[in-house]
């Protein structure tokens, strides 16, 4: 890597700093209008409740919200950044929204977390290799591999241009926290693999007619191919409500059956009333600022192999301050700001945070 002298890496601090606080206030004077798309995603979401289920594993609940809030989020950020000279740089191998302005590029993430599951959000960040700038430490059996052993990331801490300058290139993650709501996925998650039982069993009849197989092992369709073709033909049945009685005529679908099916996509219309009547909003909105690769030196402990072990990171930011502006100025100014939360949730969020800066008028903690 390039040496960069001091004064450059506090320039770095500087400029991530100005950029924090500019997204953050961005975002937090659009909240009522980021509320409000919310609100009219929520009043179709008994349409999307039967792929949520589908896609909800056994120890967790999908977040049906995470495609909704990503799509508003870069809405937002892109509208109103483009007032402060940024243009859309839309570059593979990048973030959720890259920006660039004349000086920098912008890589901004977005991510939701639910918060019975803190290991997404409590004091640390996991990013790909497409977010973020930083390396990361690698370790097999407990052991940290010595350097130049790192998960190198797809972005470089800059990109030097024909023309010679270096355009420093600044990560950010947004962490939308959002309320349990498991209990009401598996309220409906037993009766769900039921149905997919059932549905399974139909195909293999019906397969076994279509393809006229023979008792030989290796003739059959793999249970994954089954599995597949089941799920389909729910969706068509619950979704796709003009095919349902075509398929559940080429089912053999019994009288009895079709009652389990209607009681089914009743309580599918129970659990998204439900859904709506918990508020399923988010609890807290996190914006971090991730080191820049240059500051290596700095950070490098902070950094370490995430969930794809060599393809993503885990950023720990612990206390969450700029670092190397502390050691100039004496003053601790956060990495992680809190651009919103709601007051019922505070004591739980305390839990899992030691500081809650606030952004507000002036940072509150909390």
């Amino acid at each position: 890597m390039l040496e960069f002298p001091a004064y450059e890496l506090v320039k770095i601090e500087e400029k991530e700093k100005e950029i924090l606080f500019r997204l953050a206030w961005i975002f937090k004077e659009s909240l009522n209008d980021f509320g409000t798309s919310v609100d009219r995603s929520l009043r179709y979401l008994e349409k999307i409740i039967l792929p949520i289920i589908m896609a909800s594993k056994k120890d967790r609940a999908y977040n049906p919200f995470s495609e909704i809030i990503e799509k508003y989020v870069l809405h937002i950020l892109h509208r109103k950044l483009g007032k402060f000279g940024y243009n859309l740089l839309p570059l593979g191998y990048s973030s959720d929204l890259t920006l660039e302005d004349e000086n920098h590029i912008l890589n901004i993430d977005v991510k939701t977390a639910n918060l019975d599951n803190p290991g997404d959000f409590k004091k640390t960040i996991n990013v790909g290799i497409n977010q973020m700038t930083h390396v990361a430490r690698l370790r097999i059996n407990k052991t940290f591999l010595p350097p130049p052993y790192f998960v190198y990331p797809n972005l470089p801490p800059f990109y030097e241009m024909e023309d010679g300058q270096r355009k420093l290139i600044l990560t950010y993650g947004f962490i939308f926290i959002y309320p349990p709501y498991r209990d009401l996925i598996d309220d409906v998650r037993k009766d769900y693999n039921d149905l997919l039982n059932l549905f399974q069993r139909k195909v293999v009849n019906v397969l076994q007619a279509v393809l006229k197989l023979t008792d030989i092992e290796d003739s059959k369709p793999s249970q994954s191919k089954i599995q597949s073709i089941a799920e389909n033909l729910i969706r068509g049945v619950f979704i796709h409500r003009c095919e349902k009685n075509v398929i559940l005529k080429s089912l053999g679908i019994s009288e009895g059956e079709r009652i389990i099916l209607e009681r089914f996509y009743h309580k599918l219309k129970n659990v998204a009333r439900k859904l709506r009547e918990r508020d399923v909003k988010p609890v807290a909105i996190i914006l971090i600022s991730l080191p820049n690769g240059l500051l290596k030196d700095r950070y490098l402990n902070k950094f370490v192999s995430g969930k794809s072990y060599g393809k993503s990171a885990r950023y720990h930011y612990e206390d969450g301050i700029f670092e190397i502006l502390k050691e100039k100025t004496g003053e601790e100014i956060p990495r992680v700001l809190f651009v919103d939360l709601r007051k019922e949730y505070l004591s739980e969020l305390k839990s899992f945070f030691d500081k809650i800066n606030l952004l507000d008028y002036q940072i509150r903690r909390l």
